[in-house]
Formats: C-alpha cells, sequence, structure tokens
C-alpha cells in the first residue's frame, strides 16, 4: 500500500476526491431545500432531471481527477480557485433550473469544454520569460505604489465623504444605492475595484508575508473598510476572511496544498449548512445575512446566473464582445443598459435590478451563445500562459494570496470587466514588480513568512 502513505500524490488525491464529494452533496442539499424555496425568483428554481444531474456530477468528477493535485504554477492555482468556486455552482445550478428555452446538457458540456481548454492551454503553450520583472526594484516599485496608494485613498475618502457609513446588512442596499446616485468621477468609480480587489488585497499579503512590515496589514484593512463604508459591496468583507483564510489554512510548508483548498470549501458551505439546520431552514436576522452571504453571494449566484443568461440570451439579441469598451467602437451595442439590467429585467421584470454574472455567462453565453463560452475559455487559457510567466513558483504563494478577489470577481463580472476596471492588470503589475524572490521553503513549525520572504522588500 506504498500508494497510500502520507505524501504520496494518490494518498492526496484522495482527500481532495473526498472533499470535492462532500462540497457537492452540501451545495446540492443547501440548493434544494433553501436556496429554490427562498429564491427561485431570483433564478433558484429547481426541477429535477436526471440526466442533466447525472451529466453534472460525472464532469465535476472527471475535473476533480484531471486537476493537479501538486500546485507548481499560477495557472493551477488559478483553475483549482475557479473549479471551485464558479465551475461547480454553475454545472450543479444548470443541471436543475429546468430552463426549457436551451438544452442544459449542451451548457454544462460547453462550460466544461471551456474549463478544459483553461487548464490544458497553459500546459501546452509557453511564452518566453517575462524579463522586465527585474529591472524595477522592489524597493522603488514599493515607494512609488505606496504613494499612488495613500493618494487615491486621499482621493477616494475626499469623493465620497458625505456618503459614507459603516452599513449593517440591512442597510447595504441603501447605501449601495446611495453610491449609485451619487455624481462622481470616473476615477473614483475605477478607484472601488482597483482599491478593493488589487492594492487593499496587496497590502495585506505583504504584511503577512514579510514580519517587519505588519503595518500593511492595518493599512489594507482600513482601505477595506473605508471602501466599503461608501459602495458596501459585501463581497470585499468576504475577501478579507478568504484571504486570511488562505494564508493560514491552506499554505502549507510553502506550498499551497489543493486538498486543504477544497476543504476550505467544505468548511464554508458546511457554516451555512449548520445555520439552516439549527434554524430548521428558516433563518432571520443575523442568521439569514450570514446564509445569504456565505451560500447565495460567495457561491450560489455564480452558478445560478449561467442559466439565467442562457434563458435571456435565448431570445434577446447575443452582443458579439460589443459589451466591451473596445469592441463597440466597432460593433454596436444592441441595449441601452448594461447587460446585468438586460439579464435582470428578463429575470424579475422591470428596469432596476442589476444581474451581474460570471465571465462565462456576459463574456461567453450573452455574447456568442454556446460558442462564445468555448472561445473564453481560449482567452483565459493563454492569458494564463503568459501569467504562468510572471509568477515563477518561488512568486506562487504570494501571487495567490494577492489574486484571490479578483478570481472571486470573475464569478460576478466580466473578465474584460475584472482586468480593467477591477483591478486586474494592476494585480499583475504588483505580482511582477512588487513580490520579492523568496530564499527557502517554509519549514515544519516555522512560519512561512520566515523563511520564503526577506525581512524587507528592498532586496
Amino acid at each position: 500500500m506504498e500508494y497510500l502513505r502520507p505524501g504520496n500524490i494518490s494518498y492526496a488525491r484522495m482527500f481532495v476526491l473526498l472533499w470535492v464529494a462532500v462540497y457537492v452533496i452540501m451545495f446540492v442539499d443547501v440548493y434544494i431545500d433553501w436556496a429554490s424555496v427562498s429564491f427561485f425568483y431570483l433564478g433558484f428554481s429547481y426541477v429535477y432531471n436526471e440526466n442533466d444531474a447525472v451529466l453534472a456530477y460525472c464532469i465535476i468528477a472527471a475535473f476533480a481527477f484531471i486537476l493537479p493535485v501538486s500546485i507548481k504554477r499560477y495557472s493551477d492555482f488559478f483553475c483549482w480557485m475557479l473549479y471551485l468556486t464558479i465551475f461547480i455552482p454553475s454545472v450543479l445550478i444548470v443541471a436543475r433550473q429546468g430552463y426549457t428555452s436551451f438544452e442544459a446538457s449542451w451548457l454544462i458540456v460547453s462550460v466544461a469544454a471551456s474549463f478544459f481548454l483553461i487548464v490544458y492551454i497553459p500546459k501546452m503553450i509557453h511564452f518566453k520569460s517575462y524579463s522586465l520583472i527585474r529591472q524595477v526594484s522592489v524597493t522603488t516599485f514599493f515607494f512609488f505604489f505606496l504613494a499612488f496608494y495613500l493618494a487615491a485613498i486621499a482621493f477616494y475618502v475626499a469623493t465620497y465623504r458625505g456618503m459614507m457609513s459603516l452599513s449593517g446588512m440591512d442597510e447595504i442596499y441603501d447605501q449601495r444605492a446611495r453610491f449609485g446616485s451619487a455624481q462622481t468621477s470616473t476615477l473614483a468609480l475605477y478607484l472601488t475595484g482597483w482599491l478593493s480587489n488589487a492594492m487593499n488585497p496587496y497590502l495585506l499579503a505583504v504584511g503577512l508575508f514579510d514580519r517587519t512590515r505588519r503595518w500593511a496589514i492595518a493599512l489594507g484593512l482600513v482601505g477595506q473598510i473605508l471602501v466599503f463604508m461608501a459602495f458596501a459591496g459585501k463581497m470585499m468583507l468576504v475577501i478579507l476572511i478568504v484571504t486570511f483564510g488562505f494564508y493560514f489554512f491552506v499554505l502549507s510548508k510553502g506550498r499551497i496544498a489543493a486538498s486543504r483548498l477544497a476543504f476550505g470549501f467544505v468548511a464554508l458551505t458546511f457554516s451555512a449548512l449548520a445555520i439552516l439546520i439549527a434554524t430548521n431552514y428558516q433563518p432571520v436576522g443575523p442568521a439569514m445575512d450570514t446564509v445569504a452571504l456565505i451560500y447565495m453571494r460567495t457561491l450560489g449566484i455564480q452558478g445560478a446566473m449561467t442559466g439565467v443568461y442562457a434563458d435571456a440570451f435565448s431570445v434577446n439579441p447575443l452582443t458579439y464582445w460589443s459589451h466591451v469598451n473596445i469592441i463597440n467602437m466597432i460593433i454596436d451595442y444592441p441595449y441601452k443598459v448594461p447587460l446585468g439590467y438586460v439579464a435582470g429585467a428578463h429575470l424579475v421584470g422591470g428596469s432596476g435590478f442589476n444581474a451581474n454574472a460570471n465571465f462565462w455567462a456576459t463574456d461567453g453565453v450573452a455574447a456568442y451563445g454556446l460558442a462564445g463560452v468555448v472561445i473564453m475559455g481560449v482567452v483565459l487559457g493563454l492569458l494564463l500562459s503568459l501569467a504562468n510567466k510572471v509568477v515563477t513558483p518561488d512568486r506562487l504563494p504570494f501571487a495567490a494570496t494577492v489574486s484571490i478577489p479578483f478570481i472571486m470577481s470573475l464569478g460576478n463580472s466580466s473578465l474584460f470587466t475584472s482586468l480593467i476596471t477591477g483591478g486586474g492588470l494592476i494585480m499583475v503589475m504588483m505580482i511582477a514588480y512588487g513580490v520579492p524572490q523568496p530564499q527557502a521553503p517554509r519549514q515544519q513549525g516555522i512560519a512561512y513568512r520566515d523563511h520564503a520572504m526577506p525581512s524587507r522588500l528592498s532586496k
């Protein structure tokens, strides 16, 4: 039984398969017994179809075998996160929504084909190393970053100071409405995404990996809270929990453990399920807010919107990627409002519901139908091939920690939006220029930050 010994790749694969199976079981249970009852009007409908359900289970299991247990490249980490946050919820929910305007099985297969391309293109296509990384010292970069960051925070607070408040869960949508109605500059709107998805997470990572710059954690936390006080985005709070959870639990001996990553999503889903069981599946008040934040906002809505968009754009014109700013200079955008409002009007009626969705729905289904879903797999696969050259193996733990908010944003927005307004390009710059080379892996009982990062960012 050599292959079952701890540390062996087969032993690790067994735990990955176990945690994925448990995650799927709990996710489906919450969906059927709670989400489909309480939020059916938001796309969480439930119509059992045995063939679609079996197909979804088989595809999820296949990728649990295919995805690498040993995460050595950035694309490996990215694909695991994509698998757990968007792929699994999408195929599970699409298989149960019961839409008749499209074939659920074909949408599931299209998403699976796209994900397969995202996984394997970085393995087949390799680009030359990114030589500009070493042309700017980390000290210089961090100095200019910090100056820009402080100026950005000052400008952001000055812009929204009249409406900022630390909103409770029952006040979030009112605060969001005030933010949406505020007459502000384009730069202030861009800073919302840049700060919450890139700059603040970067400071958190610097503080976590560098013992002598713990102050960066406090600065990042304050910055994230300030943005939350203006925009009132629930995911801004989730980002903090996930980032710290990833650093303290998923990183193991300086490496990213796939089994721990999968278990993290088991723990997340179990916390929602435990609250539901304790409240007899009728949570109210803080319990309802917690379950909605964990299950609906962090996991479920990503999957539900995939089917909602397929239904909406089976009867509405496709965009042919004209929802992307540069492309709409060539191809006319067929709507007067953003895609989220088009899908929201189809889903609930009216004109005030913004049904944001993941990149497979926005850049794939809405742009070019099922073929668009597959095409986006090629696009993202090529981008990950480039990312592998920026994120060398010794940079991987830091880069993974910084990029978690960006990956999560893909569940709620277009890939192109996430890159530009969501801070994705800024994140790439910070990883390329702002990460010192680790000097040694984490040893048993010694924190990674003691070895993986120099005592200062100046090296």
